[in-house]
């Protein structure tokens, strides 16, 4: 194998080849990435011209960001499914050498390396060896974190779906049906703005400039152009209560924003709205929903309660100089 690296700068290539990555996913498409306003490489690792994995680096000031960045998933290493049909040794052992030419290539250019790896990349010891022993040269510090994949494979129809998840959220849904609450799509993405605002303000927490300005610019984008959907509940006065921002690719859809506003809590238009955009993905012919993260006790516990499975992830991060808790272990 002779292995090159390249920096993508056609657009329309890189997206087909995210389609096709199992490791794909909407937050690796360009609409998506343009959508951050902020710079980003796009890099293949070639094997005689043929892109072998991919790679996502999202720049600020010119250097690479930390993982995960505000709002995103899985800007990771996406391999090319050239070698999915091979024996299973032969897989693993293209993935380890293929990884490390990455690796090795990127160090060349990049002072930080931080991926968010997509949930479906289990072997890791490519990073975990980088640099195994030559440590003073920086070793990957490797996080675990989890999300929430709910199989929509598995489920026949949304009448099933509701008798499986925890029978509060059952309640919580019939209750905002017997209340006349309604859900409508909308692209007023201010009103999710502000709804997301005061939820976390109930909480204790101001949101930073940029976390608004990314909510702002990743709603626009999904809505004009196609891979995402605002829906607004309201209640029988008509007043917007809650709201959800899914977005979607081929295989997925993605709960990255819900909230709801504090005085109208006891209305549970937050469940009503999650259960609708489940049933709109079921609908669609979608495979799965990720409900982007159950890394909080309380926000993982509700998503967890729809019977999202967690599913583990890893966010891995090198540094030139910087070693790792774990040295050669």
């Amino acid at each position: 194998m002779t292995f090159s690296l390249t920096w993508c700068t056609d657009k329309e290539k890189w997206d087909r080849f995210v389609v096709t990555s199992p490791q794909g996913s909407v937050f690796c498409t360009t609409p998506f990435l343009d959508a951050l306003d902020d710079e980003y490489d796009l890099l293949f690792v070639e094997d005689n011209g043929s892109p072998q994995i991919g790679a996502v680096v999202v720049k600020h000031d010119g250097k690479p960001v930390r993982a995960p960045y505000q709002f995103n998933m899985y800007h990771g290493i996406l391999f090319g499914i050239s070698k999915i049909n091979k024996p299973y040794h032969s897989r693993i052992r293209w993935g380890l050498e293929v990884t490390d030419y990455l690796l090795s290539a990127m160090e060349k250019h990049y002072d930080r390396i931080s991926f968010c790896l997509h949930y479906t990349v289990e072997d890791i010891r490519s990073i975990q060896w980088f640099h195994y022993h030559e440590s003073q040269k920086g070793l990957f510090n490797v996080e675990l974190y989890y999300t929430g994949i709910l199989d929509l494979q598995t489920i026949n129809n949304f009448d099933e779906y509701l008798l499986a998840i925890r029978k509060v959220q059952r309640y919580e849904y019939r209750k905002a049906l017997s209340e006349g609450l309604t859900i409508e799509v909308s692209d007023e993405i201010e009103i999710l703005n502000q709804l997301h605002k005061r939820t976390f303000e109930r909480q204790g927490i101001i949101r930073s400039p940029e976390e608004e300005r990314l909510l702002l610019s990743i709603s626009q984008a999904a809505i004009s152009k196609g891979f995402g959907q605002l829906l607004v509940c309201r209640n029988k006065s008509g007043l917007v209560i809650a709201a959800t921002l899914f977005l979607y690719d081929t295989n997925c859809g993605y709960y990255l924003f819900g909230a709801s506003d504090p005085v109208f809590r006891n209305n549970f238009g937050g469940t009503y709205l999650l259960l609708e955009n489940i049933r709109k993905c079921k609908e669609q012919g979608l495979s799965m929903v990720d409900f982007v993260g159950i890394n909080s006790p309380n926000r993982g516990d509700f998503k967890t309660s729809f019977n999202a499975k967690p599913v583990p992830y890893f966010v891995t991060t090198w540094e030139k100089g910087m070693r790792s808790q774990g040295d050669n272990v």
